[in-house]
């Protein structure tokens, strides 16, 4: 059993309230019996020193016991180790390292990992929201927080995960995504007029992410081996990335395998219009592939290089200026893609699987307005092709009865 004995500081006695001593010390043995590790724990305040007591012998007899030296290593320590135990990616790695940089350092980086508490969690999610992050980008950024700290508890390094009672939201289920209104998707005229304002070079990146979904990264890595050209589809399995694959590219800025929320061995496809088909051909006639898949699209500046995703960003907002739109971004192609094909009544299933959403519900929640107005165009679909006039029945149709009336009665007892 865990034993508090206190050892008394020489300290005055009206210093003893603001002298760093600790006197309550917490004697117990780690889980073995006799032959477990004594360990020794002191505290300032006795009634912490008790309920340290307490807690380390239940978590003993719960088989749940945590050294509590192990918290006393570093949040970047902890990640570190995170970040480098599975199989990752080099890209992946260096945006996770660059997310801690920029968010979780900052707040958390040098503290201790058993010192971090709910209310430290739920303060820099505050914080985040008053830095102007979308909700969507806090909630993804605490979802790797709680991986962070599932793994320590899974190490041992901790014995809880402080995102879990943290900010619960048990009254409110506020949704991480943010729902798409009719002023973010374009119209086909004004997607018309941004293509007509961009390069040569890449009208047919952006025709691959307003004609076909795609996002930018992956408009970029659009190739003929990706292509079925008779088929009318195109597979999309790579993206440009700042950290390329090296086998691929044989270079560390360049294309690699996988796309967002897929692994490097999963790829998805989409359907290709034939005008788009026409766009793409035409393309490759102007300006041919190269490398050994075909790569539509190469650096203007260096050959046998990929365009770099910001010089995509930055022709698509110069391209959106000039056409008079400038509040539409390469995502707003995205959305006119999904838009036309929820309109033209294409199942959700269909259209999250072309886009490469996780499920559904995340083509749901983002798209929820032309989901309703779909169901009810469908309804009306079906008004129109199975509804029947029945105004000239009125009256004439029975209403069923839910009670039998005594002339029913006397009917089955003549038939029993």
């Amino acid at each position: 059993m865990a034993t508090i004995k206190k050892e008394d500081c020489s300290c005055p006695r009206r210093e003893k309230p603001r002298c760093p001593h600790k006197p309550y010390r917490v004697s117990y043995r780690e889980p073995g019996g006799r032959s477990g590790k004594p360990r020794q724990v002191s505290f300032k305040k006795l009634e912490d020193a008790e309920a340290f007591a307490v807690k380390v012998e239940r978590d003993k007899d719960l088989g749940v016991y945590i050294n509590p030296k192990h918290g006393q290593r570093t949040f970047e320590s902890v990640w570190d180790e995170w970040v480098t135990a599975g199989t990752l990616e080099e890209s992946t790695i260096a945006n996770y390292r660059s997310v801690f940089r920029n968010h979780y350092g900052p707040a958390f980086g040098s503290r201790t990992i058993g010192s971090i508490t709910p209310d430290m969690i739920n303060k820099w999610e505050a914080d985040q929201k008053e830095r102007g992050y979308s909700q969507y980008g806090i909630q993804t950024r605490r979802n790797v927080l709680s991986s962070v700290f599932n793994f320590a508890v899974d190490t041992e390094v901790i014995g809880r995960n402080p995102c879990r009672k943290a900010n619960p939201r048990k009254k409110s289920r506020e949704t991480a995504y943010t729902p798409v209104s009719d002023a973010d998707i374009p119209t086909t005229a004004e997607v018309l007029g941004i293509v007509a304002e961009a390069p040569k070079l890449l009208r047919a990146a952006f025709w691959g992410m307003g004609g076909c979904g795609l996002r930018p990264g992956e408009a970029l890595a659009m190739s003929d081996e990706s292509m079925d050209w008779e088929g009318g589809t195109l597979l999309v399995n790579h993206q440009v990335s700042a950290y390329g694959c090296q086998e691929i590219s044989g270079f560390r800025r360049g294309v690699k395998r996988g796309t967002k929320h897929r692994s490097s061995g999963e790829a998805r496809r989409t359907p290709v219009a034939e005008s788009i088909v026409e766009i793409f051909n035409d393309h490759v006639d102007m300006f041919d592939t190269w490398g050994d898949q075909g790569w539509f699209f190469e650096s203007p500046r260096r050959n046998d290089k990929h365009p770099s995703y910001e010089w995509l960003l930055s022709q698509f907002k110069e391209a959106a200026a000039a056409a008079g739109t400038p509040q539409f971004t390469p995502k707003s192609f995205r959305h006119f893609f999904v838009s036309q094909a929820i309109h033209q009544g294409i199942p959700l299933f269909e259209v999250a699987a072309w886009v490469g959403h996780r499920t559904t519900r995340t083509t749901e929640l983002v798209y929820g307005h032309l989901v309703r107005r779909a169901m009810e165009r469908g309804a009306q679909t079906m008004e129109n092709r199975l509804g029947l006039n029945l105004a000239p029945f009125k009256g004439k149709i029975a209403s069923p009865f839910l009670v039998p009336s005594e002339s029913d009665v006397e009917d089955w007892d003549e038939v029993a």
